[in-house]
């Protein structure tokens, strides 16, 4: 089973993360491995490091 890696993210209206801001959402990927799709996030989270309402995560979808 291959994988592809996501990094997902947006700011979100206050600090609960419950509502997404309108037009924030931001889709990077597919990454062929998890070492290429952390050096995404990781670029993403250093970029965005002063705003606390803005979140990325890592997501992996296993592919027949």
């Amino acid at each position: 089973m291959k994988k592809q890696f996501w990094v997902i993210g947006a700011d979100y209206r206050d600090m609960q993360f419950d509502e997404v801001v309108d037009g924030s959402s931001q889709v990077l990927g597919p990454y062929a491995d998890y070492r290429e799709a952390s050096s995404a996030w990781r670029e993403r989270a250093m970029a965005t490091r002063y705003r606390a309402t803005t979140r990325f995560t890592i997501v992996v979808n296993a592919i027949n």
